[in-house]
């Protein structure tokens, strides 16, 4: 019953930005036609089936992209939402709240970004360093063999 209750939330909410998705449709797939895109009026099931269909991609895998440039267009769209509440309409305002959910968008990003920094340090440079150590002649041996021959190769002929 919950997973309807997602489904249904899905659909209103995917019609209710279609508008604003289009753009960004059409950017991760350039082969569709905006025409055929717009013909389904917002609604998810005939988009993810033109798309899957023009994309040779997976309803699910197409409906989880769907789902992540929804979420990229939701930021901005609260931003904007929370200008409208206030009463200010002005375009400084409106570029200002996008800007600001831009950086808040950056700001997520980077923080994601060194949560994937201090995982790989803490994870895999250990288990690198540890190869790369106990294969340490060769790796040498290796590296002066490739600047060896590229030596040879780029160094030409001697008069």
């Amino acid at each position: 019953m919950a997973k309807k209750n997602t489904i249904t939330h899905a659909k209103k909410a995917f019609k209710h930005q279609f508008d604003a998705m289009v753009p960004l449709i059409l950017s991760e797939w350039p082969q569709l036609l905006e025409d055929n895109l717009r013909a389904t009026k917002g609604d998810l099931e005939l988009a993810v089936d033109y798309i899957s269909g023009e994309v040779d991609h997976t309803k699910t895998r197409v409906r989880r992209h769907l789902d992540e440039l929804a979420g990229l267009i939701e930021p901005a769209q609260t931003a904007v939402s929370a200008i409208a509440v206030d009463g200010s309409t002005s375009s400084d305002s409106a570029s200002s709240a996008l800007s600001s959910s831009v950086d808040l968008l950056l700001n997520d990003l980077e923080a994601r970004t060194e949560h994937l920094i201090a995982e790989f340090k803490a994870e895999m440079l250990p288990e690198l360093e540890k190869k790369a150590r106990s294969n340490l002649g060769t790796s040498l041996l290796v590296a002066l063999g490739l600047g060896f021959i590229l030596g040879l190769l780029l160094g030409g002929k001697r008069d």
